[in-house]
């Protein structure tokens, strides 16, 4: 049990950390010592080397200076002699004279050791004896470096040899010193740095330990807990982030929740119609049995209906599914006023400013939106007034194109308009108007999709101008546009772009719309049959004038309708 708590232990993330730290703190030390000593060991030697280069050429000077003496030695031994005589010694230094006949001569003064006492130090360096002057290292009792200098007389042909040796370990005794004190700072330093790197370590992870308490207690049903943030470091800006990602599941999962209820309740009013008339239905009534039929059929389409559009919305968010490609705005403009005069006869559709600029866009989910904003405007609008489609680039500090809607309709009041573009959602407006309420969020998803968002604000004199507002970045004007263009500089003041490419993306655009389109229709004509299993589904959300029929309240919110004693009845 012991061993495998201490497994765990070395197992953290806090060990680990301290551990790689002092390991590299240590190996660092120890290079750093090493290379302080072995540097210093060869300064050491290289001042020996020069010290004993230095002491021949004084006891050279010494025996040619004494043959000009009136007591100069008459012999090489007797200059020997006279030089252990006079010479004084470092503290780590000593000598020795070694005659002609091969007897050593001791040193007069005092010396920190004699070669004399370790013989077998004492053959190594005179076996080396000749008529110049020799370096080295030997190693006997202790390691010393030495000079052999060769004297001889004028006159006398025999030579004298003068031995002189630095003790190396003693010449070192400081540099061990230093690396004895280095090595104690070194102990000190990584006792503390380990106990700071521990606090330090703990303090960073703990952000980390409580992002780990808080992710195993956080359940599908409780998003709410959040992570304290403390500091500014990059471990905060973790903390931060994944507070963002909690944020992001807990208004997902929400909006999961809210959706299954509110697609729920949409869809128990028709089955608890075809329900209910299914179990009154007279199989024996021919009238009956038809009226049920169509009626059945009716809230088949109608449940269709919402669950294409619930399908519709569940994709027109994702920006990975736009078809980015360059657009003509102002073609673009005038393309989706031609097509939203088709949505009703009976109001006066006017093409208002049109922006003179090229935007990357999905054309067929704008256009989609773009005109979604317009059969809603045609929707609320009375019969007979102006409803303007317009475009303009918004200079402002944040540069945007603005597609809007202007309609003569009642308007949105001011608490709904932060609440119009959820789902489910309706403006009242004291007549029916069929719709599923899932329009304007899928306005606002293809508007969310390209970077931008969708608002609505009412006009100076009456009605509602809807907006999508995208968000441009502004780019300067290519090298060549104009050219391309062959048009005056002042006509393409706007982004440039090539007419060529205008036109095919133009054309791509109006395709795309247009097969869509055909696709809609043909799904409409067609209808369900009777051997149909169940509705079709994967038809794009169609959207249609208002019929006298239709009595459905223009904004019904979800929660109120959920409380209302005939939705429970």
């Amino acid at each position: 049990m012991v061993l495998g708590e201490l497994r765990n232990v070395m197992r953290s993330t806090r060990v680990r950390i301290l551990v790689a730290i002092l390991l590299a703190t240590t190996l660092s030390m120890t290079l750093v010592g090493v290379s302080t000593y072995t540097l210093g060991r060869q300064q050491t030697l290289a001042t020996i080397d020069a010290r004993l280069e230095h002491s021949a050429e004084l006891i050279a000077f010494m025996v040619v200076g004494s043959g000009d003496s009136a007591d100069a030695p008459a012999t090489s031994d007797a200059a020997v002699d006279a030089v252990m005589r006079r010479w004084i010694f470092a503290e780590d230094e000593t000598a020795i004279g070694v005659r002609a006949d091969g007897s050593t001569v001791a040193p007069s003064a005092p010396s920190a050791f004699r070669l004399d006492d370790d013989l077998q130090l004492l053959d190594t360096i005179t076996a080396r004896s000749s008529r110049g002057v020799v370096t080295g290292e030997a190693t006997g009792d202790r390691s010393v470096r030495y000079a052999i200098i060769p004297v001889q007389v004028v006159g006398d042909p025999s030579v004298a040899h003068v031995v002189i040796a630095t003790d190396v370990h003693a010449a070192l005794a400081e540099s061990r010193g230093i690396l004895a004190v280095e090595i104690v700072v070194a102990v000190v330093c990584l006792l503390l740095l380990g106990l700071v790197g521990w606090q330090l370590a703990g303090g960073l992870l703990h952000p980390i330990r409580l992002l780990r308490d808080a992710a195993a207690r956080i359940t599908e049903s409780d998003l709410d807990e959040r992570i304290p943030v403390v500091g500014r470091d990059d471990v905060s800006e973790l903390t931060t982030t994944v507070n963002g990602m909690l944020d992001r599941l807990d208004e997902a999962f929400t909006s999961q929740r809210q959706l299954l209820d509110d697609v729920g309740h949409e869809l128990k009013t028709p089955l608890t119609i075809v329900r209910g008339h299914l179990e009154l239905l007279d199989p024996s009534d021919p009238a009956e049995v038809a009226a049920t039929r169509d009626l059945a059929l009716d809230e088949l389409d109608r449940m269709s209906s919402l669950v294409a559009d619930i399908t519709e919305l569940s994709t027109a968010g994702l920006a990975s599914t736009l078809d980015r490609e360059p657009v003509d705005i102002e073609a673009f403009t005038a393309s989706v006023h031609e097509k939203a005069t088709a949505i009703s006869t009976e109001h006066e559709w006017t093409l208002g400013e049109q922006a003179a600029l090229t935007a990357d866009v999905d054309a067929g989910r704008l256009a989609q939106a773009w005109l979604q904003l317009a059969d809603n405007a045609a929707k609320y609008s009375p019969a007979g007034s102006t409803i303007v489609i317009s475009s303009r680039f918004d200079e402002s500090d944040d540069p945007a194109l603005v597609l809007s809607v202007a309609d003569d309709g009642p308007g949105v009041p001011e608490a709904l308009r932060e609440r119009i573009f959820d789902r489910f959602t309706r403006v009242s407006g004291g007549r029916g108007v069929a719709g599923s309420g899932l329009g304007l969020s899928i306005v606002q998803a293809i508007a969310a999709a390209h970077g931008g968002w969708a608002e609505v604000e009412d006009t100076q004199q009456a009605g509602s101008l809807f907006s999508i507002r995208l968000p441009l970045a502004v780019a300067d004007d290519d090298e060549g546009s104009d050219a391309d263009l062959d048009l005056d500089p002042d006509e393409t003041a706007a982004i440039p772009r090539s007419a060529m490419a205008q036109a095919i993306a133009l054309r791509e655009a109006q395709a795309a719309q247009e097969a869509a389109e055909a696709q809609t229709t043909a799904a409409m004509q067609a209808g369900p049959t009777p051997g149909d299993a169940r509705p079709t589904i994967d038809a794009p959300p169609r959207s249609r004038a208002p019929s006298p029929e239709d009595d459905f309240p223009d904004l019904v919110d979800t929660s109120a309708r959920r409380s209302a004693p005939e939705d429970h009845a």
